[in-house]
């Protein structure tokens, strides 16, 4: 899994629409971003566009690479310089985007593909897709009421115009921003909103699921993961869902059907910490099974200290091979040397794998 830190676009010049746009646009790639190849972590402190800028960025936010840009506008015609860069301050990719101001819904999308594509995740990025053109009014309201929050106009833009899904989009966005702060309880209604606006919309009903959950309102929050579950046509959607369902049945103490839950959201997507999570709960009750599931984790995230952590605990707790526990842990304590307390978690496994 890669990890992208998209750090704010800048903007050639003080028009407050660019700046809008810009502050959009740079949410919308963050949010393609994300996927099985790929996390982002939209940063909110502006740095200077260039390599060695973005190289320190990355190092500092624990990412492998950081991408910036610069827009420019000129009347309805937007272009985008974006520069993609590594930790060490290395240049990955460099190009320029354009785009009319109404099609600047497009412009997420296509800077993710492109970004991927750099890192060499093609196969990973979202399938090229045409969002329809808007009016420009409409998408410079969006901008300035998704930078202000403005909920209600939001909502307004979504009942206006039902196939721009964007405008949805930042309102969940500013829901998940706004879990924990003062603004939640504003969000969780205009989230109840959205959803009977657009009721079959995956990401909206995880969203107001996610909501309900930590309002300790637990069928209210499986009954929308379950229809989110059973409208989304993308697997990684799907597998989300299936993923929620887990937790709120692991909170519960339902481990089996936690177990089919989590099975279900690998046959969708096939995900290192849904493995993990299965191994975890398969050691009590089939102990093979189990360290097949964190074997697998540990494949599709060969290098994640913690995962490396689990497989060999459980295989020393199940004692049947302590040859590999060893080297399970060995891995784990090289990879872990930049985090102390993990490395302490594996120092401890190690001097128990040694005394056993």
């Amino acid at each position: 899994m890669r990890i992208v830190a998209v750090l704010p676009f800048a903007v050639d010049g003080i028009d407050p629409q660019a700046h809008d746009l810009a502050h959009w646009v740079a949410g919308e790639t963050a949010w393609e971003l994300c996927g099985p190849a790929a996390d982002a972590r939209l940063v909110v402190d502006p740095v200077e566009v260039s390599a060695a800028s973005l190289g320190d960025a990355a190092g500092q936010l624990g990412a492998d690479f950081a991408l910036g840009a610069t827009l420019s506008r000129a009347g309805e015609r937007l272009t985008l310089q974006l520069l993609l860069a590594d930790a060490r301050g290395a240049v990955r990719a460099q190009w320029d985007e354009r785009a009319q101001v109404g099609a600047a819904a497009q412009l997420g999308r296509r800077i993710a593909r492109r970004t991927l594509a750099a890192l060499g995740e093609d196969a990973a990025a979202p399938p090229a897709t045409t969002v329809p053109e808007m009016p420009a009014e409409a998408i410079l309201r969006l901008c300035r009421a998704a930078r202000r929050e403005d909920v209600d106009d939001l909502l307004a833009l979504t009942g206006e115009f039902p196939a721009f899904a964007a405008a949805s989009r930042a309102l969940l966005h500013a829901a998940q921003r706004a879990i924990g702060g003062e603004r939640m309880p504003a969000l969780f209604a205009a989230l109840e909103r959205l959803a009977q606006a657009r009721p079959d919309d995956p990401d909206v009903l995880l969203a107001l699921g996610d909501y309900r959950a930590l309002h300790l309102d637990e069928a209210g929050a499986r009954d929308l993961y379950l229809r989110a579950r059973d409208a989304a046509e993308d697997p990684r959607l799907a597998s989300l869902a299936c993923l929620r369902l887990a937790s709120i049945a692991e909170s519960a103490d339902r481990s089996d059907e936690a177990i089919q839950h989590l099975r279900a959201a690998i046959r969708l997507a096939d995900d290192a910490r849904a493995h993990a999570r299965l191994g975890t709960l398969l050691l009590a009750k089939d102990p093979a099974g189990a360290i097949l599931a964190l074997t697998r984790a540990i494949v599709l995230a060969p290098d994640d200290a913690a995962l490396h952590l689990a497989l060999a605990r459980a295989l020393r707790e199940q004692g049947g091979d302590p040859a590999r526990a060893l080297a399970a842990a060995a891995r784990a304590a090289r990879l872990a040397e930049g985090d102390p307390s993990l490395a302490d978690e594996v120092r401890a496994e190690l001097e128990l794998l040694v005394q056993g």
